[in-house]
């Protein structure tokens, strides 16, 4: 078991020394905490070869009870400071603000609150130094034994196959991978690398082992080594195991060098075809990789080296091929392999073996498809027919029903994690199992919590990202099936999380007591009924950090939350999401050093002025907070805020942002700014937050007509979408052109940016950043109600996938896009859409386009040439009438839609789309050959006042599904009925005049009979 100390402590003193170092510097300048600085140089002083001891107990495997202990108490001190501190650091900077606005202070509450920091500051100051005594004193006497590996043997030993269980489909693969010639390609690759990773206990080494005796193998390789490398990349070792495996020979290597090692090595592989098999590696070092690498090339050709790890950086280091990811076991081969362990040679009575076997199967699926867990377990109770014992492990937590045979085996994985790391590994534990983890909201609470160490170099989001990817390189995580930044945890590995969380971590569940121990700091309920466990935590754990809800329940907290706000002023991350909270208390400013809160589905209508005053305040979750339209007058006094999380429903209906929201610099998430006339409310707020990213909607930016610039978007870097919009005003004089296009030409934005959306420019030309090249990675332009431009020229554009334009009403042409691909037209536009272009007559070719809408061009007469298009919609295009088949070609054409474009005489010659619709296009009479609807699967066809000479004109199909026929005048019943035989849905509706679909029975019959009678719909 591990000691939970080492997660925090040294992270703490990191922290600590950073906020003495930064109050040192402030005492400098403000003479009345001048009586301070000697008790910070004195807390400097300890803290420092503190910091050195707790890493050095880091390394040990076990320390002296009393050394544990003292420890433990020094962790309580370090935390108590930490709270101190920063609870000074507040009132400073309150102190410092309220003179620099000029605010009057009474002089005896300011000096009686210093007086109240500087006696708690002098008193952790003493406590620290009499533990820090202690403990140098019991680290003398105490000798640190150094870290056992985890036991592995040095070289294979053979595995029988009849011990492996539901691996041969990836036995199959690799051994696929390890003989076939597709990697010997090459000058340079003698040999090639494949790596299997997975998580501890999934039975890499087992299944290497499988491969490693495989017939094929042992025939197709002239040497094979096993080598087991464990945690220390060992080079000499390593060597030493090559030869002796290759040399059956068990002798002393131990007084060679290792360039006599490394001449032994390349003497036995030199032109031999090998397999060295490295089990359970660890580093991701490549420059000791580099050196077996270079001894490794002298084999022959069609070598190869299979790795084992449990990290990915391995195979990024090492691998040649992409890396084998070993998955877990099915729940029947879990089974089969527990019950052939647990069952073996036992002999008992049918009814037991069957009660046994039920609760083997519940056993079975606590494993989750971790195969040590199933053979740890199973061996455990294998030749035990006590039911009760049996029952008593199925009810348990998996880790603490058998702890000896495979924890060990997880926890050599987290026992390796840096500990700025291991404490973010022990957080989860305070999630219930199966929970699925959201990386940014995950970062955001260790960044909550201090966990992440700053360096200066990246922002804290980015390191506390490096930190989640190194423990899901580390098998700690596992993609959702949900998806994107979406991850569960392993049950087994959630537990291994309890366990070394505990104390300091606790999560409680139905049902149980709230009991926490002193040294607990971080809480999470998961009882549906909170209202008790909260009294209790405000009652007895006042120095909480955490308190999480994190289930779904519609909580009721009751009374308790102005208590909780007097009570836990400590706390950093409070949850209150999907509880019954309908008003904010005002006292919530007591909660000084809150860094994340979270009232996302919750019924409140308004924030508290009060919220303001969190000055450390850094994620704010207003989530699904229907009730909620505005942000209190003084939000712009979150000086430290980074992430606002709010529905896009409230963006859409924000008019008006608080004032100030430029000191906001260090915030993330902006997702509408509507400029103003009144100070505070211009366009120059934006110009200090380097930090937005996603989306920023600028609105009104008529008001933003002298100092545009100010905004200075083309540093914001992290932007992807970007809307420009001005009102939209009937009336633009040509000073409004002119206006518009310096605004827009001065709101240059990053060459990052995705997608821009320009909406209700007035301004004739575009400015030059959108046609010169700048915008390489616009995958989206939006362009509507920019009602002046009559030719719109984008220049090179190179990633453009995606134009949209509506509303432009002076629009007469768009020009070709410009590529700079020297050996011709290589325009990447795959979807257009043009809404409400009167004036559009001329389109460029677009050789890529697969999507191409076009409604209301009522100038339009020819389609652009295309290539590619799979679907087209034509509506409202009043003199449209040329396919320009001449230079296009329909062949990919999956869908047609053509409504009220009444001078088409005819549908493209060649196309065989899936779904085709027609309506209103009193020209179109004829269809096209029956090959053309050899795949047609749904036909529409609306023909008014034109008889039914296109139903007449549908031919035999036998693909057709869906069938609508609509507004078909002056027709009792059809001439000809087409043969029709997997039509399943027909629709008829409003033909008035028709009595009968058929004049001739027997065709229709056969359809009739296919007809699902709810799709019929008859006049």
């Amino acid at each position: 078991m591990c000691d939970p100390d080492s997660i925090v402590i040294s992270p703490i003193a990191s922290s600590l020394l950073v906020k003495i170092r930064l109050l040192l510097m402030i005492v400098e300048d403000v003479s009345s905490l001048a009586k301070v600085k000697d008790d910070l140089e004195k807390l400097l002083r300890a803290l420092i070869p503190f910091k050195a001891e707790l890493m050095d107990k880091e390394d040990m495997q076990e320390a002296d009870p009393l050394l544990k202990y003292s420890l433990g108490d020094l962790q309580d001190a370090a935390s108590d400071a930490q709270d101190v501190l920063e609870a000074f650091l507040i009132k400073v900077y309150r102190s410092v603000r309220r003179k620099e606005q000029r605010q009057q202070v009474c002089p005896g509450k300011a000096s009686l609150r210093f007086n109240v920091c500087f006696l708690k500051i002098k008193d952790i100051v003493a406590r620290i130094d009499l533990i820090s005594q202690t403990t140098q004193r019991l680290r003398s006497e105490s000798v640190a034994r150094q870290k056992i590996p985890y036991p592995r043997p040095l070289h294979h030993t053979s595995s029988s196959a009849g011990d492996i269980v539901g691996r041969e489909d990836d036995a199959s693969e690799i051994l696929d991978m390890l003989l076939s010639h597709e990697s010997d390609q090459g000058e340079e690759s003698h040999f090639s690398v494949i790596s299997i990773i997975g998580m501890a206990g999934l039975g890499k080494t087992t299944l290497a082992q499988l491969i490693f005796n495989h017939p094929k193998v042992v025939q197709h390789f002239d040497w094979r080594s096993w080598v087991c490398v464990t945690v220390d990349f060992n080079f000499p070792r390593i060597l030493e195991g090559i030869i002796t495996s290759l040399s059956h020979m068990n002798c002393e290597l131990g007084g060679l060098s290792t360039s006599m090692l490394e001449s032994r090595v390349v003497e036995l592989l030199a032109g031999k075809r090998f397999l060295i098999v490295l089990d359970d590696v660890w580093t991701d070092n490549y420059f000791q990789w580099e050196s077996l690498e270079k001894v490794l090339r002298h084999g022959g050709r069609g070598s190869r080296v299979l790795v084992t790890s449990r990290t990915i950086k391995v195979s990024h280091i090492m691998g040649t091929q992409d890396p084998y990811r070993l998955g877990l076991l099915s729940d029947n081969h879990c089974w089969e392999l527990f019950r052939r362990i647990a069952f073996k040679h036992c002999k008992m009575a049918d009814r037991t073996q069957g009660d046994l076997q039920k609760i083997g199967m519940k056993i079975v699926a606590k494993c989750g498809g971790l195969p040590l867990a199933v053979t740890a377990l199973a061996g455990l109770l294998r030749g035990n027919t006590d039911v009760n014992k049996w029952q008593k492990i199925s009810k348990n937590d998996i880790c603490k029903a058998e702890k000896h045979n495979f924890l060990p085996a997880l926890k050599l994985s987290y026992d390796h994690l840096p500990s700025h790391i291991k404490q973010c590994f022990a957080y989860c534990s305070l999630f219930p199992k199966a929970y699925v983890f959201d990386k940014k909201d995950l970062v955001n609470l260790w960044m909550a919590e201090e966990f992440i160490q700053y360096t200066g170099q990246e922002s804290p989001e980015e390191t506390g990202s490096q930190y989640f990817d190194e423990l899901l390189m580390r098998s700690f995580f596992q993609p959702s099936d949900v998806g994107g930044d979406q991850y569960r945890m392993h049950d087994l590995i959630h537990e291994l999380a309890q366990l070394v969380a505990s104390p300091l971590f606790l999560q409680v569940k139905d049902s149980e007591q709230c009991y926490l121990p002193p040294k607990t700091r971080h809480v999470s309920l998961l009882d549906k009924d909170i209202e008790q466990p909260v009294r209790q935590i405000i009652d007895k754990s006042r120095q909480l950090r955490t308190l999480l809800f994190p289930c779904g329940y519609l909580k009721n907290i009751g009374s308790s939350l102005e208590k909780m706000f007097q009570a836990l002023t400590c706390i950093r991350v409070l949850d209150l999401s999907s509880s019954t909270i309908s008003i904010v208390p005002e006292s919530i400013d007591q909660l000084e050093l809150l860094r994340y809160l979270d009232l996302s589905k919750t019924e409140i209508t308004r924030l508290p002025d009060s919220l303001c005053n969190l000055y450390n305040l850094q994620t704010l979750k207003l989530l699904g907070c229907l009730s909620l339209s505005q942000l209190p007058k003084d939000f712009a006094n979150l000086i430290n805020l980074r992430h606002l999380e709010l529905d896009e429903r409230f963006w859409y209906s924000c008019t008006k942002l608080p004032p100030r929201m430029g000191s906001l610099t260090s915030l993330h998430n902006l997702h509408v700014f509507p400029i103003g006339c009144e100070n505070g409310y211009g366009i120059e707020e934006l110009k200090g937050m380097a930090y937005l990213t996603g989306t920023l909607h600028i609105s009104k930016l008529e008001n933003a007509v002298k100092n545009a610039v100010d905004a200075m978007l083309k540093e914001k870097e992290s932007l992807v979408k970007l809307v420009l919009e001005w009102s939209d005003r009937d009336v633009a004089g040509p000073q409004d052109a002119v206006t518009h296009g310096r605004v827009l030409e001065d709101l240059q934005p990053h060459s990052n940016l995705k997608e821009l959306r320009i909406c209700h420019f007035r301004g004739s030309e575009f400015p030059h950043w959108m046609t010169n090249g700048w915008l390489q990675n616009l995958l989206t332009l939006f362009l509507n109600g920019c009602t002046n431009c009559k030719i719109l020229s984008l220049g090179q554009l190179p990633h453009l996938q995606r134009l949209y334009l509506k509303g432009m009403q002076e629009l007469q042409e768009v020009e070709q896009l410009q590529d700079k691909c020297p050996q011709g037209n290589n325009v990447s536009l795959e979807k257009l859409k043009i809404r409400n272009c009167p004036k559009l007559a001329k389109l460029p070719s677009f050789p890529k386009l697969r999507k191409l809408k076009i409604k209301k061009c009522v100038s339009l007469e020819t389609l652009p040439a295309t290539q590619s298009l799979m679907f087209l919609v034509l509506v409202d295009n009043l003199v449209l009438q040329d396919w320009n088949e001449v230079n296009s070609s329909f062949s990919k054409l999956l869908e047609l839609k053509v409504n009220c474009c009444p001078k088409l005489h005819a549908l493209p010659q060649v196309f065989a789309p899936q779904k085709l619709e027609i309506n209103r296009c009193e020209l179109l009479r004829d269809l096209p050959n029956p090959e053309c609807f050899r795949h047609l699967q749904h036909l529409a066809v609306d023909q008014e006042c034109q008889g039914g000479k296109l139903v007449g004109a549908i031919p035999d199909n036998s693909s057709l599904c869906s069938l609508v026929i609509s507004n078909i005048s002056n027709v009792t019943s059809f001439p000809k009925w087409p043969y029709l035989p997997r039509l399943k849905a027909l629709h008829i509706r409003h033909c008035k005049d028709l009595m009968s679909l058929c004049e001739e029975e027997a065709p229709f019959q056969v359809v009739a009979r296919a007809l699902s009678p709810l799709a019929q719909r008859m006049c």
